[in-house]
């Protein structure tokens, strides 16, 4: 499951249980597709299984490469708690990079961390 919370410019998606790449395609697309704030935070220390293959991940990234608006640079923070989780973020943040999207990806291990890196200018 995944939850939306927008505070101080920032959108907190904060995934439980078990994540899909459907869900995770369906809830960045109507982020996507709304009003974006410049940061946002996705958390997944509290996931229990990221039930995605690479195939899926690089699918997210061109998926979101084609509705991203051009020259708008944004920083998301991914935060998972398993070293699998680590790995899959920052083979998404590979794949976002070689699509072109314009948002810079950074994974942490460290939820206050990641709130220290997207705060800063």
């Amino acid at each position: 499951m995944i939850s939306i919370e927008t505070t101080d410019n920032c959108t907190f998606f904060r995934v439980t249980g078990d994540v899909t790449a459907n869900e995770i395609i369906v809830q960045a697309t109507e982020y996507m597709n709304g009003e974006q704030t410049d940061t946002s935070l996705w958390d997944f220390t509290q996931a229990t299984g990221v039930k995605i293959s690479t195939v899926e991940m690089k699918g997210i990234a061109d998926s979101l490469k084609k509705i991203t608006p051009a020259g708008t640079t944004r920083k998301v923070a991914l935060v998972g708690s398993k070293r699998i989780n680590i790995g899959l973020g920052k083979l998404f943040a590979a794949f976002a990079q070689l699509a072109g999207m314009p948002y810079i990806y950074k994974v942490f291990r460290d939820l206050d961390h990641a709130l220290e890196w997207l705060a800063d200018d």
